[in-house]
């Protein structure tokens, strides 16, 4: 499986809150880097999975990915996503080793 192949396996484990497949996408080294009104940076598999299962804890809210933009290792991926109340974001993946290793988003309203 190539790393589009794993985001997109990524996404659908996060859409079905199936955080035991989702954790074997990310490495235990994670970085997460968030950009909203504010920068906020999590650190570590425990602390991001920590983070999604307490942001979707009360919310049934799912997303598509609209576009993705791929470098010819695939090490960096670019996806446009879209969420079910309409409001978009843009994250960009690296992946060493077939897993992520770090992501920034930036939460576009």
């Amino acid at each position: 499986m190539d790393n589009k192949e794993k985001l997109i396996n990524f996404f659908d484990a996060e859409n079905k809150r199936d955080w035991i497949t989702y954790r074997k996408f990310l490495s235990k080294d994670i970085i997460w880097e968030l950009h909203s009104t504010q920068v906020e940076m999590i650190n570590g598999i425990d602390n991001y999975l920590n983070t999604m299962i307490e942001a979707y804890q009360d919310s049934d809210d799912n997303f598509i990915c609209e576009s993705m933009y791929l470098n010819n290792e695939q090490s960096r991926i670019v996806a446009l996503l879209v969420n079910s109340c309409g409001k978009r974001s843009c994250d960009i993946f690296e992946f060493s080793d077939g897993l992520i290793i770090k992501e920034y988003e930036y939460i576009l309203g």
